[in-house]
């Protein structure tokens, strides 16, 4: 299968988004930042998860689109999820769970399991839905989508569209009814967790895999990232300037989201060759994108601590930059040391032929926030 290194690209820049998001809003807890600011690191994690949503979508059918109606199709599907995402978000979870005992923190009975499998819950009575692993909640959406998914795989291709669509947009009209479209806010129970409109994104990446292949594989005049990038940069600066306020209203939530399956789309199309320094550089940044979602809040964590030993609460902005390249080391270490391994492992260990399906290096979950997801020890938006 072509890697799509425009997509790995777009993915290690989404994560990158989610990182310095939480990195600056770290850095605000112990230094005053402008209000523009927070709302600017607020929205760009938002705009990271809405991409990684999409692109979802898109490698979903990009990868299993010719699957559908064939015998065990769904079961393989759902084997190569479960390995590619499963693993690592337990590692994550557990060492969490660690922190929170070793700070003297305690669970309750249905704490952990909800989290390991992916049920929607409130960590905190009377709180938004968030597993024990902050950033966990965009996998929550994951997996649900990976089981409608593979159900519309005992279908053949037509019916499980049309299936998977309905669906969609079905449960979104569903919670409509017992929560505004026009709230935005975070939702605080499992109805509306499941119902909220993010799953639409993985409507549209479905959407963007029609693209005709001849339109696919027109050289566009720029490289598809760096359009791509320009297009979220604008929209970024026009919802500064004109709002600045979050949660964001409905008209300009749905105005990101838009753009963002633009974004996506322009990195579909164009020759993707992904050879040049840059690119091979930006597509290891998306190979590690996943480990990076996980563990980049506890590298932050542990950055600060460091920062605070050698300078003090000193307010340079260099801590963000600090922040990230700890970040983006750890994640760099857990990528080849642990999830390249245990992957490879596992996949090993699965004993059923798989014909016509191959694992994809994609995912961040495949994904990633949508208004603000809390990170592992704070309220924060990934």
């Amino acid at each position: 299968m072509n890697r799509l290194p425009a997509l790995q690209i777009l993915r290690g820049i989404a994560a990158s988004l989610v990182v310095l998001d939480h990195s600056i809003l770290r850095h605000a807890e112990w230094n005053d930042y402008p209000s523009v600011v927070t709302v600017a690191a607020q929205y760009s994690g938002t705009l990271g998860v809405a991409v990684f949503f999409v692109i979802s979508g898109y490698i979903m059918i990009h990868t299993a689109g010719s699957q559908f109606g064939q015998p065990g199709a769904a079961t393989a599907f759902l084997r190569k999820r479960i390995i590619r995402i499963v693993p690592l978000y337990w590692a994550a979870t557990m060492l969490e769970v660690a922190l929170r005992l070793h700070k003297g923190g305690a669970l309750d009975q249905q704490q952990l399991p909800a989290s390991l499998f992916f049920i929607p819950q409130s960590v905190e009575p009377g709180n938004y839905m968030r597993p024990l692993l902050g950033v966990g909640w965009t996998l929550n959406y994951e997996m649900f989508f990976y089981c409608m998914f593979a159900i519309t795989l005992f279908f053949k291709k037509p019916a499980g569209l049309v299936l998977l669509f309905s669906t969609l947009f079905g449960l979104v009209a569903l919670g409509a009814m017992s929560k505004s479209l026009a709230d935005t806010s975070q939702p605080y129970t499992v109805l509306s967790f499941w119902t909220d409109p993010i799953i639409l994104l993985f409507a549209a990446g479905v959407a963007l895999g029609f693209i005709p292949e001849a339109v696919r594989r027109q050289t566009t005049g720029i490289h598809p990232v760096v359009a791509a990038v320009g297009l979220l940069l604008a929209y970024a600066a026009v919802f500064l300037f004109a709002i600045g306020s979050y949660p964001i209203p409905l008209a300009w939530q749905t105005g990101g989201w838009v753009f963002c399956i633009l974004t996506v789309g322009l990195c579909v199309l164009g020759k993707q060759n992904g050879t040049s320094a840059t690119e091979k550089i930006g597509t290891q940044l998306g190979d590690i994108s996943y480990a990076l979602y996980l563990f980049h809040f506890f590298a932050i964590v542990a950055a600060e601590k460091i920062w605070w030993f050698l300078f003090g609460k000193n307010p340079s902005i260099l801590f963000i930059l600090a922040a990230y390249l700890t970040s983006v080391a750890a994640a760099y270490a857990i990528h080849h040391l642990i999830e390249v391994n245990v992957e490879r492992l596992l996949a090993a260990r699965s004993t059923r032929a798989e014909p016509g399906f191959r694992q994809t290096e994609t995912v961040i979950s495949d994904a990633i926030p949508h208004q603000h997801a809390p990170a592992p020890h704070r309220s924060a938006h990934l």
